[in-house]
């Protein structure tokens, strides 16, 4: 574990530790005058790649996010997310920029088991502490009493990667806890749009001096500081409501075309979820078919089978019930504790 207090103080409980090393490089880089920061896409639905951020962009995004939730010297930053992604980078870079403190754990599915009897601090820090989490460490987290405690000592709790569930928005919204899902990707430098999960919201509201449209194809647009004032295209499909406020349905590329029937299928995820009660991850995909041109199959992270496709038939229709489902062990992952879905499938085909 790293930990750096506001007044300088360095704590390295492992000082060999070249994950350690990296953090403090990219720290040395942003209080000695770097001007521009290297960072990889996540690569969780395609190939990733490798983007130039400028400072000043990055700043613009920690002010936003500074305004967004009353941010102010002295806070104290826990990062457990990949620094080499911009989840984990911004992290970093608040607590530099906003004149914090920072504890940084290398990523884990359970953060918190590698405080030790460093996690005094949390408490003595009540109300100034931000947590940044994807969704499998925040459910982790809450399976445990000792962490639940720790939780609730935030001022702030940011959950980004990938959607949240029903089970995991109910837990929250119980233990009345300050989460956020965040809506960004690497090119709007992390999130331009949150969700309060702790008051149940459905849609995602804007940070100050952010401006959204939608194209043609229903795919949001994003104009913002962070993107240099420029308009970038996601392919995100989204309802406007108003000029601060969207909902968000799913991407672009996650509609297949099965023999002529046009499927989302973060729709059909969102019904299984709805119906069914599925303590594993599972995502839906659409794979080659001689016959279909693509055809659906679901992949569940299971080595029981929780689910089957007859059981699907009564809440899907014939074109939606998945053609195959595939149950593995454990899913692979991007750096950034995404779930690599096309690693995964073609593990799955080639095996």
């Amino acid at each position: 574990m790293l930990y750096f207090s506001k007044e300088g103080e360095l704590i390295n409980t492992e000082s060999g530790n070249l994950y350690y090393k990296k953090a403090m490089q990219i720290l040395d880089h942003w209080n000695f005058g770097k001007t521009e920061f290297e960072i990889k896409t996540s690569g969780s639905t395609g190939i990733p790649k490798t983007i130039q951020l400028k400072k000043k962009s990055i700043q613009a995004s920690i002010e936003m996010t500074k305004t967004a939730f009353d941010l102010y010297d002295g806070h104290l930053f826990f990062c457990c997310l990949n620094i080499e992604n911009i989840a984990g980078l911004m992290m970093l870079l608040r607590s530099q920029q906003l004149k914090g403190e920072l504890m940084l754990v290398e990523p884990s599915s359970n953060p918190f088991e590698k405080l030790g009897n460093l996690d005094y601090l949390f408490s003595d820090n009540r109300g100034r502490n931000i947590f940044a989490f994807v969704p499998l460490q925040l459910q982790k987290l809450l399976e445990n009493e000792k962490y639940v405690q720790i939780l609730k000592t935030a001022k702030t709790i940011l959950v980004g990667g990938a959607a949240i569930n029903t089970k995991l928005r109910a837990k929250i919204a119980e233990l009345y806890l300050p989460v956020y899902e965040t809506y960004g990707m690497t090119e709007t430098i992390s999130h331009i749009a949150i969700k309060n999960i702790r008051l149940e919201e459905d849609s995602f509201k804007t940070l100050e001096g952010v401006e959204i449209k939608v194209n043609d194809g229903g795919c949001l647009m994003i104009k913002s500081p962070t993107t240099d004032f420029e308009w970038i295209t996601t392919n995100d499909i989204v309802e406007i409501i108003d000029d601060k406020t969207f909902k968000l349905f799913g991407r672009f590329d996650n509609i297949i075309n099965s023999g002529g029937v046009k499927i989302q299928l973060e729709e059909i995820e969102r019904r299984i979820e709805e119906n069914f009660k599925i303590e594993s991850r599972y995502f839906c995909f659409g794979i080659p078919d001689e016959k279909l041109g693509q055809k659906l199959v679901l992949i569940v992270e299971s080595k029981e089978k929780p689910i089957s496709k007859e059981q699907l038939s009564t809440i899907l229709s014939k074109f939606e019930v998945p053609k195959e489902i595939y149950f593995v062990e454990k899913f692979s992952e991007t750096s950034s504790s995404k779930v690599d879905k096309r690693k995964t499938i073609d593990e799955i085909l080639n095996s």
